[in-house]
């Protein structure tokens, strides 16, 4: 592929166990798989994949606290400059002020969501480049109906798609009908679908051209 540089593309090093070395500007992905197959770490790792590809991150977080996201992006054997992340919390889970985390008070706040996201794009300076994640939607349709997170979804998708940001957002398709899990999908430019068989995970990546959408081994 061209140089990234003159692209645009979001590097994303060895994240995915294909041969992928880039996701385009612009691009929002849906990374969907049952719990414990892998999808929150892969979230993760597209976000920050390696210390050669350091972007400013914005993660959203509708389940897990502020604080334990940071820890998570820490932990990682992958080294994480923390000064480049910022998080919107909307678990509603108390916690010290910190102007790295933008707090809202609850998952079905969603004008606040939207808020807190583009004050926290704000207080990085507004950057060309950036990565957004969303951890993620399964927990956001415990509060609110259907209708209105989709519509908060396209909305934040194509806001994410204009900036020439790269988004990644995560999903349980196991808890929710089929039909559902189907027009959420819609909504995204791409899908990185994690299973697992036999005790061993699978993955394969649908809606990127010259990308093979067979299942293959995801040993990570």
């Amino acid at each position: 592929m061209a140089d990234d540089a003159q692209t645009g593309a979001y590097p994303i090093a060895d994240a995915l166990p294909i041969d992928l070395g880039e996701l385009d500007s612009g691009l929002n992905v849906l990374v969907s798989g049952p719990s414990m197959s892998g999808k929150r770490q892969l979230v993760f790792n597209l976000l920050a994949p390696d210390p050669e590809s350091i972007d400013p991150i914005v993660a959203m977080t509708t389940d897990d606290p502020a604080a334990r996201l940071q820890t998570e992006f820490d932990d990682r054997s992958v080294p994480f400059d923390p000064s480049t992340l910022r998080v919107v919390d909307a678990t509603g889970a108390p916690g010290d002020a910190d102007p790295a985390i933008h707090r809202v008070n609850s998952p079905a706040d969603l004008t606040g969501m939207g808020v807190a996201f583009t004050q926290a794009v704000d207080q990085m300076g507004t950057p060309d480049r950036l990565r957004l994640g969303f951890v993620s939607i399964s927990t956001l349709l415990q509060y609110v109906d259907a209708e209105r997170a989709f519509s908060f979804l396209h909305v934040l998708s194509r806001r994410t798609s204009a900036a020439g940001y790269l988004g990644v957002y995560s999903l349980d398709p196991t808890t929710h009908e089929e039909r559902f899990v189907n027009v959420v999908t819609s909504i995204f430019d791409a899908a990185i679908e994690l299973r697992e068989t036999e005790g061993d995970r699978e993955l394969r990546v649908r809606g990127l051209p010259d990308v093979d959408s067979e299942w293959t081994d995801f040993p990570y």
